[in-house]
C-alpha cells in the first residue's frame, strides 16, 4: 500500500534527537498518522552526504501505545524510528458486546495494517538519510499479527516479533475482559475464527529468509506460553527465540524496554557496539 506524505511537523527536539508528527494518506485518501524520531547528527550528516546513511525501523506496538511507541524507546538512537498509529476503527478500550458489534469494521481496518507497515517502510527507503538496505520491522504485543503479515516483503532487512503468539483464539481467551468462563471461551473462539487470516502462525514462515527475532517473557500473563512456542514452531531459519524473565511488556518499564530494544538492534546489526 503506497503512502503519500501529507504533512511532517516538528513537535520535539533536543541536542541529540528530533521527533516529527507525520500524516500520510493511503491510495483511498484515508489518513494514517505516525511519529518519526531521528538522531540529529547522523541524519544530518547522511542527508548532506557527509556521513553514512542510517538504518531505520518501522514499529507497530500495543493498541494503547500506537504511534507513541516512538517516544518510549530509550535513547540515544542510532536509527530512524517510524511508529504508526492504528486506524480509529480498531478500538483502544470498548465493552465486549460493543466490540462484537464492531467486528466487521475492525476486521476491515486490521486488513489494512500490513499494507500500512509496508508503505511506511517504502517511505523510509525514499528518505535521503536512510539506508534502504537496512530497514527493520518490529511488532510488539498487539502489533505482532500485523508485523508478521507484513514481514514477507523484502523491503525489510530484518523482522522482530516480540510478546506475541499463535492461535488467536487462545490469545483472545487470555485477554477478553469477561468474568464468565464459558462466555469468554465462546467469544474468544469466535474472535479467533473471525480474525484467523491475521494469525501470526499463518505468516511467520513466509518471513524467511529474512532474519527473524522472537522475544517472549516467562511470566507473561497475556501471551500463554504455549501460544509463544506455537508461533516459534512455525518460523523458519534464520531466526532466534529469546525468553526474558519478566511479565508482559509495559510502556513504563524503561529498563526492560531498553534491554529488548538493544537486543533487537544488535540482532538487526543496527548498533555499532
Amino acid at each position: 500500500m503506497p503512502l503519500r506524505l501529507v504533512e511532517q511537523e516538528l513537535v520535539e527536539a533536543d541536542e541529540t534527537e528530533r521527533l516529527y508528527s507525520i500524516r500520510f494518506a493511503d491510495p483511498e485518501g484515508r489518513r494514517v498518522d505516525a511519529y518519526l524520531r531521528e538522531p540529529i547528527a547522523a541524519v544530518d550528516a547522511a542527508g548532506t552526504g557527509a556521513g553514512r546513511k542510517v538504518p531505520a525501523v518501522v514499529l507497530v506496538a500495543g493498541r494503547f501505545t500506537g504511534r507513541e511507541a516512538a517516544k518510549v524507546i530509550p535513547g540515544p538512537l542510532e536509527s530512524v524510528m517510524l511508529a504508526v498509529e492504528y486506524p480509529q476503527a480498531i478500538p483502544v478500550r470498548v465493552g465486549v458486546w460493543e466490540w462484537i458489534r464492531s467486528l466487521p469494521a475492525i476486521r476491515r481496518s486490521a486488513r489494512r495494517m500490513p499494507g500500512i507497515l509496508r508503505g511506511a517502510a517504502y517511505h523510509l527507503a525514499e528518505r535521503p538519510e536512510v539506508d534502504a538496505a537496512r530497514i527493520g520491522l518490529v511488532g510488539v504485543s498487539f502489533g505482532v499479527p500485523f508485523a508478521a503479515a507484513a514481514g514477507n516483503d523484502r523491503v525489510f532487512g530484518a523482522v522482530a516479533l516480540h510478546y506475541g503468539g499463535s492461535n488467536l483464539a487462545s490469545l483472545f481467551r487470555a485477554n477478553l475482559p469477561v468474568e464468565n468462563g464459558w462466555v469468554r471461551w465462546v467469544v474468544g473462539g469466535f474472535a479467533g475464527w473471525w480474525f484467523r487470516e491475521m494469525d501470526p502462525g499463518r505468516h511467520v514462515a513466509k518471513i524467511s529468509p529474512t532474519p527473524l527475532l522472537l522475544i517472549n517473557a516467562t511470566a507473561d500473563d497475556m501471551i500463554p506460553h504455549e501460544a509463544a512456542l506455537r508461533l516459534a514452531s512455525h518460523a523458519l531459519q534464520p531466526y532466534r527465540h529469546v525468553w526474558l524473565p519478566y511479565g508482559h511488556l509495559s510502556s513504563t518499564e524503561v529498563e526492560v524496554i531498553r534491554e529488548v530494544a538493544d537486543s533487537t538492534f544488535r540482532y538487526f546489526g543496527f548498533r555499532r557496539d
